[in-house]
């Protein structure tokens, strides 16, 4: 049968990144009628993980499921609908992608891809039974008893559990330094597809055309962004009553279709007020917060939501209510739970095959959008994206910056009785590994009339004291015997000449300068140093970069991370990345500083590090 339109369910570049089957290393498929091989399922140590066990006798599989977290009921309604995202309508399938859908489910044609015999976990109720998923181009048409409709190719899971991929509600892309692409490569391959962001620091720098920086790519990676966070857009079908979910019919009982609800197929309730709302994970009732930020060495080594799913259930919650955490309950909050978020009819094929639940080992196999991503902790598909121009070369210092910039008024204090200044104090924290505190101040800081940026409250870890300085000709200066620095802050589109300076304390820095551009709040610069003319070198490092990190002693750059994507993202693979973030790190503690991650760590802080001597 020729292909109808519908059979195009991804368009442009996007399918053709998405096409894993271009590469080499692709997994082996099984074709219903051939004999190929099956693919390896690679070993894996299980954590707290229930693992199939196989009867010798009989050749089957048989599974205990297991069990659901009684604190979190796994039919009990989530928040629904509270966090809409731009475009949610538009992921839904049309009308001829639905009605050839519905041909497959009734077998009046082959699915594209089944993946078979696998133990399907159905996050809505809990349960595990061992079934067909028949997927066609990027959605699930219906999932069945073994062996009871067929498919041009497929996937063996026999004995191996058949997730739904992760959905992350807090990430921010910029947070992790890298591209979409980028961070692509390493989260798909831990089972994380799709991404719920907010770009309001992608718009401050870049205005809409930040939007497009992170919800362009074409990788298998799907980024979608809040609605409310980019202004002049709107969530299509927004004061209108959602859609409603579409099911594909049963056919009859003999297909065994009809057992779609005993692995949870069949959409939940999503009324908020039944069994008291869903309590979440944490057993607070309180819905998720922003999650942290993520470096590039967490995500390149300990891994992503995968990792968080480990912690939950080493911290005693059921593996399933775990994997529901970071599936079913994200999509169920931004509107997704008719698209995304679990194994039913009408979803998109967004999978992963495991050996075992919550195991350290990656997924054997990650399904994103009905295309094979990733095998064994690898990705299928390459980075492809570009780098618009528009997005490099933003940053701009101030006009005549010299190293007289760095003396401030504020800073003068002959004449005066009382000599002593106010600083920030730094406490770095005990805990060497402590993540750096990205996108943690910004909501603590204002800007005064005068443009001098102005301290609320400061974020944990930092203080304001008041000091006896080191006078020089009457002024305050860096004095790195006393543990006091110089710091500089101000803003890198060079439409402005004001620069805030004060003093830090706790840094531990002898010698040189560092220097970040910050994203929150955007659009800033900022340089701590023992020696204004390191100052300047290291700021006009940066202006050269077009933002990023960098570390000056002497007159030389000594490490630098360029990030030239409006200053809070690099340009370059993830691998490299993490290699100049080591560089920065060891040569900022080279220098006496005692922050852990100390670049990051600044950049997180950002304005919070000053305050008006």
């Amino acid at each position: 049968m020729p292909p109808s339109d519908a059979d195009s369910v991804l368009t442009g570049r996007r399918e053709a990144a998405m096409n894993a089957e271009r590469s080499s290393r692709g997994p082996r498929l099984m074709t219903v009628s051939g004999g190929a091989s099956q693919p390896t399922v690679s070993s894996a140590t299980p954590h707290r993980s229930a693992t199939p066990a196989r009867t010798a006798a009989s050749g089957t599989t048989s599974t205990t499921a297991p069990a659901v977290d009684p604190r979190d009921p796994a039919a009990a309604p989530g928040p629904t609908g509270q966090a809409p995202v731009v475009g949610a309508d538009l992921l839904r399938p049309s009308e001829a992608q639905l009605a050839r859908l519905r041909r497959v489910a009734a077998g009046e044609e082959e699915a594209d891809l089944v993946i078979r015999g696998g133990l399907v976990v159905a996050v809505h109720s809990g349960a595990v039974a061992a079934r067909d998923i028949l997927i066609v181009g990027c959605y699930i048409a219906a999932v069945t008893k073994p062996g009871t409709l067929a498919g041009r190719r497929s996937l063996d899971a026999a004995g191996r559990f058949v997730l739904p991929a992760y959905v992350d509600a807090g990430l921010r892309v910029e947070e992790t330094l890298l591209t979409p692409g980028e961070l692509a490569r390493l989260i798909v391959p831990r089972g994380t597809v799709t991404l719920v962001t907010d770009p309001a620091v992608l718009v401050a720098l870049g205005g809409l055309r930040g939007v497009d920086l992170v919800t362009g790519s074409s990788t298998p990676l799907r980024v979608l962004v809040r609605a409310g966070q980019v202004p002049g857009r709107q969530v299509p079908g927004t004061g209108a009553p959602a859609a409603p979910v579409v099911e594909v019919p049963p056919i009859p009982p003999a297909s065994a279709l009809t057992a779609l609800s005993s692995v949870g197929a069949a959409p939940v309730k999503s009324s908020a007020t039944e069994a008291g709302g869903l309590l979440w994970a944490a057993g607070s009732g309180a819905e998720p917060v922003r999650g942290r930020a993520r470096s590039v060495a967490e995500l390149a080594t300990v891994g992503h939501l995968d990792h968080d799913v480990r912690l939950a259930v080493g911290r005693g919650m059921g593996q399933i209510d775990a994997i529901r955490r970071f599936s079913l309950l994200p999509a169920r909050r931004h509107d997704l739970e008719p698209t995304l978020g679990s194994i039913a009819p009408t979803r998109f094929a967004d999978l992963q095959v495991v050996s075992s639940l919550a195991g350290t080992a990656p997924p054997d196999v990650v399904v994103a959008g009905g295309r094979i991503a990733a095998e064994c902790g690898r990705p299928l598909f390459d980075n492809l994206d570009i780098s618009p121009a528009w997005a490099t070369s933003r940053t701009r210092l101030p006009a005549n910056l010299h190293a007289g910039s760095f003396t401030s008024l504020g800073l003068r204090r002959s004449h005066r009785q009382d000599a002593s200044v106010v600083v920030v104090s730094v406490d770095p924290p005990r805990d060497p590994g402590t993540a750096p505190p990205v996108g943690g101040p910004a909501r603590a800081l204002r800007m005064t009339g005068t443009g001098q940026v102005s301290g609320l409250s400061h974020p944990r870890g930092l203080r304001t004291v008041r000091v006896e300085p080191t006078l020089r000709d009457g002024w305050a200066v860096a004095d790195p015997s006393r543990d006091l620095l110089k710091i500089a802050i101000f803003g890198r589109d060079g439409s402005s000449d004001e620069i805030d300076v004060g003093l830090l304390r706790g840094c531990g820095l002898t010698r040189g300068a560092l220097a970040v551009t910050t994203a929150e709040p955007p659009g800033h610069l900022i340089v701590v140093g023992a020696r204004d003319d390191d100052m300047v070198t290291a700021a006009r490092a940066l202006e050269g970069m077009g933002g990023g990190y960098v570390v000056v002693d002497q007159g030389w750059v000594r490490a630098a991370c360029a990030l030239p994507l409006l200053g809070v993202m690099s340009d370059a693979p993830w691998e490299a990345v993490l290699g100049e973030l080591a560089a920065v790190d060891t040569a900022a503690a080279d220098l006496g500083c005692r922050l852990p991650f100390p670049l990051r760590t600044l950049a997180g802080w950002g304005c919070a590090l000053y305050t008006r001597p």
